[in-house]
């Protein structure tokens, strides 16, 4: 299966979160991981929260890309995208979550467009086919 990993998910296994062992075992199956370059640049957002040392932060990047293919946009994903957005701004707004972020747009344009699903606890995706849920 081609499997979308996103921010949340990389948090979790990089940090030893809940979630941490879930996303390990898919991590460590027979799926073909992807990350969209957005998900590098926020989850180096993440990190530095919590981590000042640039050093490590680079080595978990250096991690995500050892583990799984970096996708960059191209004109089909950006196009993909509109329709994502529509879609995660109406379910968000049905289970009234907040809005969603144009990242979570273009994670899920990737999945549409590759025939991907999206390994994540975010609950902008809760529900939605595309969706293999690790969340509590």
């Amino acid at each position: 299966m081609k499997l979308i990993i996103d921010s949340y998910a990389w948090v979790e296994f990089l940090l030893a979160g809940p979630s941490g062992p879930k996303v390990k075992r898919h991590l460590e199956g027979p799926n073909e991981l992807l990350t969209p370059d957005v998900v590098l640049a926020e989850v180096a957002r993440r990190l530095a929260r919590d981590e000042t040392n640039s050093g490590l932060i680079s080595g978990h990047l250096r991690s995500m890309t050892a583990l799984s293919t970096i996708l960059s946009i191209d004109p089909a994903v950006a196009m993909e995208t509109i329709g994502a957005n529509l879609t995660l701004r109406a379910h968000s707004q049905r289970k009234n979550l907040g809005h969603p972020s144009f990242a979570d747009a273009i994670i899920l344009a990737f999945a549409r467009q590759l025939r991907a699903r999206v390994l994540t606890g975010d609950r902008h995706f809760e529900g939605l086919p595309e969706t293999e849920w690790i969340g509590n």
